[in-house]
């Protein structure tokens, strides 16, 4: 590689990784500040409640297919089928989220108390009971709603019993727990990943001429919020700031 090329390179990396951050927004109660390691994406904070969230949903969607109808009416009007569908993703995704847009890290923080999996089911379990006496449901099926739905409620007001302490989280999206190959967002990790990626893509395509590489980092630049997902352990030396409201 030519040091033409390469300085192209090093240029975008120190402006659009080295400069630019990754945000979440989350419950201060949810860092882990007397280890080194913070924030574990092995450590699955809804372990204990997911059994039972993952039941109240199959039955649920069990009893959308039998006639169930119901919106869920939040910051948006969607079906239940819809959120469900969302929430169970993300019960079964594992890693943490974190966005390139400070805003929506803000929002989320406020507006979802550091989890919108338990906001989602806070939602559905206050507001679903005057579904019951649908036609969908016999009247062991009504039962059995009303009783999970109930224990989804307990269940989330023990959960939800420390008071929230909203934050957001900052880190620089050069920090290499986000090195991760199966990530398709370009602009993120160290300058050693970074070049190896744009490395790796420009044999492929025979495209290492100045121009061709200038423009694909330009291609790679188009999204100017995105998502992605931490895989590995974020440490304390990591964290760039934790911004408190």
């Amino acid at each position: 590689m030519n040091k033409k090329i390469e300085k192209i390179i090093e240029n975008h990396w120190n402006q659009l990784v080295e400069s630019c951050y990754f945000y979440r927004g989350m419950s201060l109660n949810d860092l882990d500040l007397k280890s080194k390691i913070v924030l574990d994406p092995k450590k699955n904070p809804l372990k204990d409640i997911a059994p039972l969230l993952m039941k109240y949903s199959e039955f649920l969607l069990n009893m959308i297919k039998r006639g169930l109808e119901f919106k869920v009416n939040d910051f948006y009007i969607e079906p239940l089928q819809k959120v469900l569908t969302w929430t169970i993703r993300d019960i079964k995704n594992p890693g943490i989220d974190f966005t390139a847009n400070y805003a929506d890290a803000a929002a989320y923080a406020f507006n979802y108390a550091g989890s919108q999996v338990k906001h989602n089911f806070n939602i559905i379990a206050n507001t679903i009971g005057k579904c019951k006496n649908q036609p969908c449901f016999n009247v062991a099926e009504k039962k059995r709603f009303l009783q999970i739905t109930k224990k989804v409620l307990e269940l989330l007001s023990l959960e939800n019993s420390e008071k929230h302490k909203p934050i957001v989280l900052k880190v620089k999206r050069s920090c290499k727990a986000f090195e991760n190959n199966s990530i398709e967002e370009l602009n993120l990790g160290s300058y050693q990943f970074f070049l190896k990626r744009i490395a790796k893509v420009a044999n492929q395509n025979d495209s290492f001429t100045a121009n061709k590489i200038a423009f694909f980092l330009h291609q790679k630049s188009q999204t100017g919020n995105f998502n992605v997902r931490l895989l590995k352990p974020l440490r304390q030396s990591d964290i760039e700031e934790i911004i408190k409201f």
